[in-house]
C-alpha cells in the first residue's frame, strides 16, 4: 500500500475551507437580520399605514350627519363642475373646498401627496376625472377607493354634473356609481 500523506493533507484542508465558508454563511446571515427597523419592512408598514389613513378619511367624508341629505364627499361630487384642481390651487365650490381642505389637513403636513379622481361608466366605458391633482404617483403610491351612488334627483342643483357623469339607466332613478380613488404616496 502506498503511504500518500499529501492527498490526506489536501482532503483536510478542503473539509476545513467548506466548514469556514459555512461558517461565514452563517455569520453573515445573522449579522442582517430583517427587524422592523430593515427597509423593506419599513416600506412595507409606512404604505399600510397611509393606505390606512386613506380608508378612514374616505370612510368619515362618507357619513352624512344627522341634519344633511348627503356625505361631505357625495355633496362635494355633486357641487364639482368637472374642473381639475391642481396642487394647492384655490379650489371652488365650498364642498369641493372643504374635501380638499380635509385632505391637505390630514396629509399636507405628513409628507404624503394625494390625487382624487372620480371615475364613472358611460356608454362608451370607464370615464376617469381628476378633481384634485397633485402629480404623477410614485412607483409606492397606494390607492384607496369608494363607491358613491348618484340619483336623479341628486344632480338637479347642478345641471353641469348632468353633462359630466351621464345617465346610465333613464327608466330609474339610478343615474350612476362614482368610484371615488384617493392615490397616496411618500414624497
Amino acid at each position: 500500500m502506498i503511504d500518500d500523506s499529501n492527498a490526506q493533507m489536501y482532503t483536510l484542508e478542503g473539509i476545513a475551507t467548506a466548514v469556514l465558508m459555512i461558517g461565514v454563511v452563517i455569520f453573515i446571515v445573522k449579522a442582517a437580520p430583517l427587524t422592523p427597523l430593515t427597509a423593506s419592512y419599513l416600506h412595507q408598514s409606512v404604505e399600510e399605514q397611509i393606505e390606512s389613513w386613506g380608508n378612514d378619511l374616505l370612510t368619515v367624508m362618507d357619513y352624512v350627519p344627522e341634519d344633511s341629505l348627503h356625505s361631505q364627499l357625495k355633496q362635494s361630487i355633486l357641487d364639482w363642475k368637472g374642473q381639475e384642481f391642481d396642487g394647492q390651487a384655490q379650489v371652488t365650490p365650498q364642498t369641493v373646498n372643504l374635501t380638499a381642505s380635509s385632505l391637505k389637513e390630514v396629509f399636507g403636513n405628513s409628507g404624503i401627496a394625494y390625487d382624487l379622481e372620480l371615475s364613472f361608466s358611460t356608454p362608451s366605458g370607464i370615464s376617469t376625472r381628476a378633481m384634485l391633482w397633485n402629480g404623477k404617483p410614485s412607483d409606492n403610491a397606494v390607492i384607496v377607493n369608494r363607491k358613491i351612488i348618484i340619483h336623479d334627483e341628486d344632480i338637479i342643483s347642478n345641471p353641469t354634473l348632468s353633462l359630466i357623469i351621464p345617465d346610465m339607466d333613464s327608466t330609474t332613478e339610478f343615474r350612476n356609481i362614482v368610484d371615488v380613488r384617493l392615490t397616496l404616496w411618500w414624497i
